[in-house]
């Protein structure tokens, strides 16, 4: 067998082939909007690839903007700790002047143990409404 021998009976063979699938495999009927959606996904194919560095620009720009709200909210969170600690030693300051001649004529010598013990038990329990489960004293604070 020769070049040609082949080739023509290899070409009547795919003939017959390709006949014999067209008849058994029937192509798909495409929706009517076919097209529609093909155009529109090509569409917006085309635009993110042009808007992929924009996209990007965008997205770092929010992450900086919400960075520095972070930092904002973190330095204001600081501030009222600070002012809370402060508001509450002078408040503690004047409780103690203001308690300290009551305490000195009702237990004499020991007010002032009485006046150290009683404010390590008010910051323990002040601590200790922290680490209870809500509604505790941090609750109500």
């Amino acid at each position: 067998m020769n070049q040609d021998e082949t080739s023509s009976s290899g070409s009547a063979f795919e003939h017959a082939l390709d006949t014999a699938l067209a008849r058994a495999l029937r192509a798909p009927i495409p929706p009517g909007d076919f097209r529609t959606r093909v155009d529109a996904a090509l569409r917006r194919a085309a635009e993110s690839d042009g808007s992929r560095p924009a996209a990007r620009a965008r997205l770092e720009r929010e992450q900086r903007e919400q960075l520095a709200e972070l930092r904002a909210g973190y330095l204001r969170l600081r501030r009222r700790t600070f002012a809370s600690l402060v508001g509450g030693a002078f408040a503690a300051g004047a409780a103690a002047a203001l308690l300290m001649p009551w305490l000195e004529a009702t237990f004499g010598p020991n007010a002032l143990l009485l006046l150290a013990v009683g404010t390590a038990l008010a910051g323990l329990a002040i601590v200790a409404s922290y680490w209870t489960p809500r509604g505790g004293l941090a609750g109500r604070l």
